[in-house]
């Protein structure tokens, strides 16, 4: 076994990079969160996403959440991919603030902290710091060959989270926008 082997397998030392990737995400969120915007930036933004959003399904959320994860894992650059979805995604609930007064007051952090936002943090924070160790083997020339399996599992571990939380945002989503609705009008 290489001492790279070694180091990788360290669970304590795993989990503190995935957690350390994870807070990287939520400050990055958070950033966006409060970034300043015009009414009407905050309205284009909010109508852009709502007509990406429009008519999606478990299964497009699914996908959506999954093709950025998969990005999340190359090497290096997949940490600015973590930080740029979590900055973009946090301009979206500062734009959804700003011109939803329902909503103007709940802390950002609050969506991170529903079930579907805590399982999204934490394949995000699974990817990122995937992303920094193949970078290290890389840095340090050593083989990829034995990281590879562990890469694979951990995308499927991704996969299966963001699997989940997909459907769980999905019907999140349906059970409150009737309610959203009715306040609004």
């Amino acid at each position: 076994m290489t001492p790279y082997s070694v180091w990788y397998l360290s669970k304590k030392r795993r989990f503190s990079f995935i957690g350390i990737a994870a807070a990287v995400f939520a400050v990055a969120y958070s950033a966006g969160a409060a970034s300043t915007m015009s009414d009407e930036e905050a309205k284009n933004l909010k109508d852009l996403f709502g007509k990406e959003v429009e008519g999606i399904d478990a299964i497009g959320i699914f996908w959506n959440n999954f093709r950025i994860a998969a990005a999340m894992f190359i090497p290096a650059f997949g940490v600015f991919i973590g930080m740029f979805s979590a900055y973009s995604t946090g301009l979206v609930f500062k734009a959804l603030a700003q011109t939803t007064p329902q909503i103007a007051n709940l802390p950002p952090l609050i969506i991170l902290a529903t079930p579907f936002g805590m399982m999204e943090v934490i394949s995000y924070g699974i990817a990122m710091s995937q992303s920094v160790i193949l970078l290290n083997a890389m840095v340090r020339k050593q083989s990829l060959k034995p990281i590879l399996v562990p890469t694979m599992i951990q995308l499927g571990i991704v996969a299966a989270l963001l699997f989940a939380g997909a459907f769980i945002e999905f019907y999140m989503i349906k059970t409150f926008t009737p309610e959203i609705q009715a306040i609004e009008t």
